[in-house]
């Protein structure tokens, strides 16, 4: 399978994975957490593809590079044919700069193969951190309703223990301004 693929279903998983916790941790209960868990999945789908893009590149380069490698050592003609190849290795692309573009090339290719070692693990913790995220919300969605629940009872009762405390102090306040416009009118 291509690696751009592999790398969108990892990529994919992941994302969702890290939606479905932020979806989880969200203090509204009753908002729908499929459209974040798509986004999610998009992004991490997009990020999966790019490096997915990148490993197979360098997979096709290395094996160009090995079949060419065979087809010089292995030509007719051998050594004046190496030689000439050789030489022409040092002139094409080295230069002044051979000094930096040799680390930098190896550091490159040492970063994608940890990369490409890594990519099995990472999509074996992928699936596991899903399906526990994925129980972590279910199991917490009934203690999150409990606690709105309670909460909108407690808020009820608080504010019917306002209004009963409010009504006294209306009366007072409409019985002042009823004899301060008999005042006034009269």
């Amino acid at each position: 399978m291509h690696k751009a693929i592999k790398g969108a279903f990892i990529g994919a998983a992941v994302g969702a994975g890290v939606a479905a916790v932020q979806a989880a941790r969200t203090p509204d209960p009753e908002r729908d957490p499929v459209p974040e868990l798509a986004k999610g999945a998009a992004v991490g789908a997009a990020g999966g593809v790019a490096v997915g893009v990148v490993l197979q590149w360098r997979a096709g380069r290395r094996a160009a590079r090995e079949a060419h490698a065979v087809v010089v050592a292995g030509a007719s003609g051998g050594r004046r044919r190496r030689r000439r190849e050789r030489r022409r290795e040092r002139r094409a692309g080295r230069g002044p700069m051979r000094f930096i573009a040799e680390p930098v090339e190896h550091a490159v290719d040492r970063a994608l193969d940890a990369a490409e070692a890594a990519l099995p693990h990472v999509e074996e913790f992928a699936e596991r951190a899903s399906a526990s995220l994925m129980e972590l919300a279910d199991a917490s969605r009934p203690h999150v309703r409990a606690l709105t629940d309670t909460a909108r009872e407690k808020a009820f009762d608080l504010t019917e223990v306002a209004i009963e405390q409010a009504r006294p102090r209306a009366r007072a306040v409409r019985a002042r301004v009823d004899e301060l416009t008999e005042s006034v009118a009269g």
